[in-house]
């Protein structure tokens, strides 16, 4: 009874917090299918390309076969992790390619959402975002990709969530491919479905999104990106479905979008920027929707717009890259200043030295 009870619960739990259908989830729990030979040794060789090959010759075209196969690849690329993390990042993202083009195929939608949230899991696991960054984020971008083509907002929304996570753990370690994962995260969210059926997670996503938008690596590497970013961000925020789920949230996330979009590097490759971020805002003041949600947001909103350069928090990562530069800059002025006495020492006893050696050789004054 008690076994049946727990197993009730966790189905329960990946169903309301995932967006995985009940033949997902049965999926999921089921054990770990076994691969056949070639497939097992393409997988044991943590080659993305053999993986896809193989999984492309045993399914013989028939996509059901071949998102069966990506689940079974998929679930080997997780036990991989403690060993191989490259190659489990690789094997993964062989399977969520194998599974990209079928999502519009209702018969392999469980399959679809089953490898989707397992390379989750891959991507954001520590192992994989410290040892292989771009790898985990380029993952991460193709999983949440191919998660806005299923169709499921609550699966799209939560695979957004984990995926700009992994931009802004990745972003000082590889800042061009967390800022392509930031970027389609913001995107996937920011459909009328998805705002409706998934308030929670889009707003998080924004949440994430906002933090990594005012920081110079994200605004030096892809400016346009975070123009792009700050208006959906802005729009995102301001959706009353959204807004509702936490209102000093939203307000943290508009106040990071008129930030970046007040950021020179940012006008100076988008100069619209500043103003649609600034008519969004201002049309959010006074929506009625907002004020029966906060009573203060239009004061909120007026404090953004009279400061559009806020203090915003920089993720963890980037302080501590700025604080390890903060901290080599004064380590190297101080070798440089004890370099520059040292030399002045030197300099000061050679002409101690020269000056008596004068004084011995002209003999002293009388």
């Amino acid at each position: 009874m008690m076994r049946a009870f727990f197993r009730f619960v966790t189905t329960a739990l990946l169903i309301s917090t995932l967006g995985l259908s009940t033949a997902a989830v049965a999926q999921t729990q089921a054990k770990a299918v076994a691969l056949p030979p070639a497939l097992k040794a393409a997988v044991a060789s943590g080659n993305g390309d053999a993986v896809k090959q193989a999984i492309a010759v045993l399914a013989g075209g028939n996509e059901q076969q071949a998102a069966q196969l990506s689940v079974a690849v998929v679930q080997a690329a997780e036990r991989m992790l403690a060993t191989n993390p490259q190659g489990a990042v690789e094997v993964a993202a062989a399977a969520v390619s194998s599974v990209g083009t079928a999502n519009a195929q209702q018969q392999v939608q469980p399959q679809t959402e089953t490898v989707l949230t397992t390379a989750a899991r891959i991507f954001i696991s520590p192992a994989v975002e410290q040892a292989v960054p771009t790898a985990s984020a380029q993952l991460a971008l193709a999983t949440v990709q191919a998660a806005a083509n299923t169709g499921n907002s609550t699966l799209t929304a939560s695979i957004a969530s984990s995926a700009i996570g992994n931009a802004e753990k990745t972003l000082a370690a590889s800042p061009s491919a967390a800022m392509d994962v930031a970027a389609a995260a913001v995107q996937a969210v920011n459909t009328t479905q998805v705002l409706q059926q998934a308030p929670v997670n889009s707003l998080q996503v924004a949440v994430t999104a906002a933090r990594i938008m005012v920081t110079p690596e994200a605004q030096q590497t892809a400016p346009t990106a975070v123009a792009a970013m700050a208006v959906s961000t802005a729009q995102i925020a301001t959706t009353p479905s959204v807004y509702q789920t936490s209102p000093a949230s939203a307000i943290n996330v508009m106040s990071g979008s008129y930030a970046a979009a007040n950021s020179q590097m940012v006008t100076a490759a988008v100069p619209s920027v500043t103003a649609t971020v600034r008519t969004d805002l201002q049309g959010a003041q006074q929506a009625a929707a907002l004020v029966a949600a906060n009573a203060n947001n239009g004061a909120s909103i007026n404090a953004i717009l009279a400061n559009p350069q806020p203090q915003i928090q920089l993720p963890p990562q980037i302080q501590s890259s700025s604080q390890q530069n903060q901290t080599q800059q004064q380590q190297t002025q101080q070798q440089q200043q004890q370099q520059q006495t040292q030399q002045q020492q030197q300099q000061q006893q050679q002409n101690n030295s020269l000056n008596g050696e004068n004084r011995g050789f002209f003999g002293s004054p009388t």
